[in-house]
């Protein structure tokens, strides 16, 4: 019996079936394959996740993280509200095809209670409804938020290199979140949160849905691929320097009690 994936079981609306050129096809193989290596470089390198990976990190310390990861989610849709922003055209095929995943990944989102569905994960973490309602946003939180917006501004010029780094930070979190899976709820002999698991698959598509668009609107051109490929990294870099500074955070805080 074949499994249908993720995507199909949610609602998006979003069409999947159209056929890229031959050397799109290939750009879109080669450079998922170079980013998921440089996710897995990117966490290596953080000491966050090298202290998950050694069954290091105590759940206070995962709950901190993922506490502040609430209010960040509860934003993204700002991310992508300024993707849109930056479009300068919505009859131009690939930024129409930009605009529509990015509206369709909000609307899957917010129709199949996402939200929720990271509240039952912070439960499944140990965590109450009243301490997720007392948590307040951090520092590093709020920096990670404006990253986005300082990097990137309101002018239209470089949306597609905006769009490359979002479609980074999918790709970083469907990768980030396998191995928390692994290394923090499989060594524990925990259940796996719905939440975690969906995305893990999910961000897949996401990935694909953002960096189609820039590599058809790229092709053929390796100046502006080299770019693309660049943006694509700062993404990853910034969405683990982000669990960096709730490492220090929560460590900060820990050793002034």
């Amino acid at each position: 019996m074949k499994v249908k994936p993720a995507i199909a079981l949610t609602s998006s609306r979003l069409n999947r079936d159209i056929e890229l050129s031959p050397a799109v096809k290939a750009q879109e193989s080669a450079i998922s394959s170079r980013t998921i290596a440089y996710c897995h470089e990117a966490l290596d390198r953080s000491r966050f996740f090298c202290l998950l990976k050694d069954s290091a990190i105590a759940p206070p310390m995962i709950q901190y993280a993922f506490l502040q990861y609430h209010f960040w989610r509860d934003r993204l849709h700002q991310w992508f509200g300024l993707c849109i922003v930056k479009a300068g055209s919505c009859t131009d095929p690939d930024q129409k095809s930009a605009i529509m995943s990015l509206a369709d990944h909000t609307f899957t989102d917010l129709q199949d209670d996402h939200s929720e569905m990271y509240v039952e994960f912070l439960h499944d973490l140990g965590l109450s409804d009243t301490e997720i309602m007392a948590s307040q946003r951090s520092a590093a939180t709020a920096s990670y938020e404006r990253s986005f917006f300082d990097e990137f501004g309101y002018g239209t010029d470089n949306f597609y290199e905006a769009l490359a780094a979002l479609s980074g930070r999918e790709l970083c979190v469907s990768i980030r979140n396998a191995r928390i899976l692994q290394s923090y709820f499989d060594a524990r002999g925990m259940k796996h949160p719905t939440w975690l698991s969906l995305h893990a698959e999910l961000e897949v598509n996401h990935f694909q849905d953002s960096i189609r668009p820039v590599l058809t609107r790229y092709d053929g051109d390796s100046t502006k691929l080299h770019s693309v490929i660049k943006a694509v990294e700062r993404g990853i870099d910034r969405h683990v320097q982000y669990f960096e500074d709730l490492l220090h955070e929560y460590e900060s805080q820990a050793n002034a009690v």
